[in-house]
């Protein structure tokens, strides 16, 4: 069982694991990488060597890289609790990185939904008078393909709108298009997709 729980300090969020004799959750959810608005290798590699060290002994580690807002207003929302998205946050150069990033750590990466095809949050000016300020900007419709409402659904509408950039910005795009796997056109979804099949080759074969 994950935890959304976290202490002032690493040592304190630490806490959430339990005791020797006092068993919490499997692991409290690990949002320090999300926090790096300007990740550089230094801060990275701080991130991960914190969490390691002070992970009670026999425990296991967890990454995220969708940050959790929890109030007031910010670049991305009005009020209210929101998750910000990678893209959204630092920019297109660093959602391969980042992907992979928690898909190599040891641990169990979490993700969210449309972060492995660069979705954005979606802007204020995309919505209207019927929503109110604690809409979730980052739940706008999971954009499958350029089709209306971004194949997520037939309907005539979706609770919230769909990305201006669904046209672009889609799973239908990132697996006939973009399938350079270089930093400069890399795909994220096929990156991902490969690297679990990977791992599920691993685990089939009993490789470490």
């Amino acid at each position: 069982m994950g935890t959304e729980a976290h202490g002032e300090s690493i040592t304190k969020t630490m806490v959430y694991y339990g005791l020797p004799f006092i068993q919490e959750a499997d692991f409290p959810f690990n949002n320090y990488l999300s926090k790096l608005d300007k990740p550089s290798g230094n801060s990275v590699f701080e991130v991960i060597t914190s969490w390691m060290e002070n992970m009670p002994e026999g425990k296991w580690p967890n990454w995220m890289i969708t940050l959790y807002r929890a109030l007031k207003v910010s670049a991305f929302q009005t009020g209210g609790p929101d998750n910000v998205r990678l893209t959204s946050r630092l920019g297109e150069k660093y959602v391969n990185i980042m992907n992979m990033l928690v898909f190599t750590l040891p641990g169990t990466p979490i993700t969210y939904y449309g972060e492995e095809i660069g979705m954005r949050n979606i802007l204020t000016a995309n919505l209207n008078e019927t929503y109110d300020v604690g809409t979730l900007f980052s739940k706008s419709p999971m954009q499958w393909d350029n089709s209306s409402n971004a194949g997520f659904s037939e309907g005539s509408h979706t609770w919230l709108p769909t990305s201006s950039d669904y046209h672009t910005v889609n799973v239908d795009v990132s697996i006939h298009e973009n399938f350079m796997l270089t930093p400069e056109t890399g795909n994220e979804f096929l990156l991902l997709t490969t690297h679990t099949h990977l791992e599920l080759s691993k685990t089939l074969t009993g490789v470490l």
